[in-house]
């Protein structure tokens, strides 16, 4: 089969599209011949190792992605090929989606809703569980409270926004120009701030009529983080998923000690797989429902998975797709 691997740690230009070994399943995981696979900034970090994994090169990268159930091991009971399912959380302990096939654990496995394209079904993937994750395991947001969402244009930050609303919050949105702006406002965003040209604190205080919000999801904790704090209510929470370009954020302590202010940080990772595919099954139940949708930016061929990943580190809306 094809596959798109790394040999060694670096930029795009270590990707390498060649052939491999097709994978054969065991007895408890079931094979997938994959559809469509997306690119998210843990694939870079793996690839930078700057997240490190039990898997060493030479190694397929992706962690998410969609596609049909080829055969399932002897021991397992609730998949059959043929099925159609998306799944997550592939390439740190194994090999990933980046391929024309892929093993799974059977936990991993979800159905693909109705009415959504496998590249859809794929855009589901991390992103909203980890914007689920976010904003209701570890933010426990709450029906009528105010949420913003820093970096909305994204493909956690579109999820955020889809589902802090579908979830009966109020939300507001930054963004970086028109297009995001757009895209915002399409996804159920109340108010638009775009922190290019707008002082995203005092606009968001002034939106609030200066109580400020109840929950931050942070998605780039280096850069927004002292912002966070000026701009969060009083008892509010800052959930933080996204580091940003540096691996260090400053923190006003004053100013966070007189809004008895929580900073909450999560990785989806601590969900475990069976927790993960739990919240994607809800995620797509929303989906099938039409309460979310994923968003799809740019489409290529596995083939230009380098390309893709350049795109990655670029402005970008929603998610990239590769297709086998």
């Amino acid at each position: 089969m094809k596959a798109v691997r790394i040999h060694e740690y670096g930029g795009p230009e270590v990707l390498v599209y060649e052939e491999v070994q097709k994978p054969t399943p065991q007895a408890n995981q079931i094979l997938v011949r994959v559809a469509a696979a997306t690119v998210n900034p843990i694939d870079v970090s793996v690839r930078e190792n700057r997240f490190p994994t039990p898997k060493q090169p030479p190694k397929i990268l992706g962690s998410d992605g969609a596609g049909v159930v080829e055969t399932v091991g002897a021991e397992i009971t609730a998949v059959k090929p043929g099925d159609q399912v998306f799944f997550s959380g592939l390439g740190v302990g194994s090999e990933g989606s980046y391929a024309e096939y892929v093993v799974l654990a059977e936990a991993q496995a979800v159905p693909v809703p109705a009415g959504l394209s496998f590249a859809e079904a794929a855009a589901l993937g991390m992103v909203f569980p980890a914007a689920y994750y976010g904003l209701v395991r570890r933010g426990a947001l709450q029906p009528g409270e105010t949420v913003l969402v820093q970096g909305a244009a994204g493909g956690v930050g579109s999820a955020s926004v889809q589902l802090a609303k579908a979830l009966g919050a109020r939300v507001l949105a930054t963004v970086a120009g028109a297009a995001e702006a757009d895209l915002a406002r399409s996804l159920g965003a109340d108010e638009v701030i775009d922190y290019k040209t707008e002082d995203v604190v005092a606009r968001t205080l002034e939106l609030t009529g200066g109580k400020g919000v109840d929950l931050v999801h942070e998605l780039v904790v280096s850069v927004n983080l002292p912002a966070d704090i000026g701009l969060v209510a009083t008892g509010g929470r800052i959930v933080c998923t996204g580091q940003g370009p540096s691996p260090e954020a400053a923190v006003p302590i004053g100013e966070a000690l007189a809004k008895d202010a929580t900073l909450l940080f999560m990785n989806l990772s601590n969900a475990k797989r069976a927790g993960v595919a739990a919240i994607a099954a809800e995620i797509g139940r929303m989906a099938a429902e039409g309460k979310v949708r994923p968003v799809i930016g740019e489409s290529l061929p596995l083939a230009d998975a380098r390309r893709a990943h350049e795109l990655l580190a670029g402005p970008h809306l929603g998610k990239i797709v590769l297709l086998p």
